[in-house]
């Protein structure tokens, strides 16, 4: 599957992953506390090459592209 996930500047990055959903993606973004599901407040990596990190806080929005 491929996301497009664009940050609050205007940057834009392309997810490309095998067996991989939209919940997955958002699964990712999110830390379980006792309370609830936290949106991470730090540097995550965007992909499973460890290539791009981010700050989930600062996203936009997410599009899901045609293969």
């Amino acid at each position: 599957m491929k996301i497009k996930v664009i940050m609050n500047s205007g940057k834009e990055y392309v997810v490309v992953e095998d067996s991989y959903s939209v919940n997955d993606f958002k699964n990712t973004l999110y830390n379980e506390q006792p309370n609830g599901r936290v949106l991470h407040n730090g540097f995550i990596y965007l992909d499973h090459e460890k290539k791009i990190t981010i700050n989930p806080t600062h996203i936009s929005s997410i599009e899901v592209l045609q293969e």
